[in-house]
């Protein structure tokens, strides 16, 4: 699947997504990742087919196999369900709308059930779930007809760690047999375990964008520490050990230290020594979270 140079905006004013360019290869898992209102959600809307670019290109996937089985499934936010019917027959129907065989839609459906914890709920009708099964249930339909392409926008929300980790396994199972997943997804911490490369957002545009490896090597091993100084004098000379590194003597102080969380001391202490007087310290580890802020100026939040 590829994009380029996409723009797209609800109506006048700033475009949602802003010349977004995206390349994912087949058997690849890519994590959209990003603040609320950086335009997640609206491009895997343009990557699917349900909204169409103001400008750019997008290779959609084929709609239909040869053979009649959709090359879809998609699970976002919320989505329609048959309330009088149970979870089991709403299921059952995606899967076989999908194009697959009764047998076969049956045992996929009952395998993703006791997968994503449904399985004692698959008979009762949709009008009692709570939310947290109509949400399963989303990916259960999403995923039983065992697409080519796989797009989730928040698949992890309201999970339990088992159910999470039971997700990542089936995802990455999917990939193994070449299908590609495209997922929009805020956990930094589950993410890395499922994605091949992921492409931080920002503003609509996609501000960096790698493995998770390349990502953290980008920023080094080192620990920021950045130092707000209640009182500094006209000239700051600061005698700092080996292992800092003065980043940035602005507003505010930036350094690095080899040492993390233990070198915070020592710095305040060599500030101090110089006529300073520090007012707050914030710690930014080496992190993904890092990585987006120094990509975009901003908290990933």
């Amino acid at each position: 699947m590829r994009a380029k140079s996409v723009r797209f905006g609800y109506g006048v004013g700033t475009p949602v997504l802003d010349g977004v360019d995206l390349d994912v290869g087949v058997g690849e898992i890519v994590a959209l990742v990003g603040p609320m209102g950086s335009g997640k959600s609206t491009l895997l809307r343009v990557l699917i087919g349900d909204l169409t670019p103001d400008t750019g290109v997008v290779a959609l996937l084929a709609r239909h196999s040869s053979g009649g089985r959709a090359m879809l499934g998609y699970a976002g936010p919320a989505g329609p369900h048959f309330e009088a019917l149970s979870g089991w027959e709403n299921a059952l129907f995606f899967a076989r709308a999908g194009g697959m065989r009764r047998r076969e839609a049956e045992g996929s459906v009952a395998e993703l059930m006791e997968t994503l914890g449904l399985k004692d709920q698959s008979h009762r009708p949709v009008a009692e779930y709570t939310g947290e099964a109509r949400h399963r249930l989303l990916l259960v339909e999403a995923l039983a007809h065992r697409p080519a392409l796989t797009v989730l926008d928040g698949p992890f929300v309201g999970m339990d760690q088992r159910t999470r980790e039971a997700l990542i396994h089936v995802l990455r199972l999917r990939s193994a047999q070449r299908g590609t997943v495209i997922v929009a997804s805020d956990d930094l911490v589950l993410i890395p375990e499922l994605a091949d490369r992921l492409l931080f957002m920002d503003r609509g545009r996609i501000v960096a964008r790698g493995r998770v490896a390349e990502l953290l090597a980008s920023v080094g091993s080192a620990t920021r520490l950045e130092i707000r100084l209640e009182r500094r004098p006209q000239q700051l000379d600061v005698r700092f050990r080996p292992g800092i590194t003065v980043v940035s003597e602005g507003d505010p102080y930036v350094v690095e230290v080899s040492r993390g969380r233990s070198a915070v001391g020592e710095v305040i202490a060599a500030l101090s020594a110089a006529g300073a007087t520090v007012k707050s310290v914030t710690v930014r580890e080496a992190d993904l979270a890092e990585v987006f802020r120094r990509a975009s100026g901003a908290e990933l939040e």
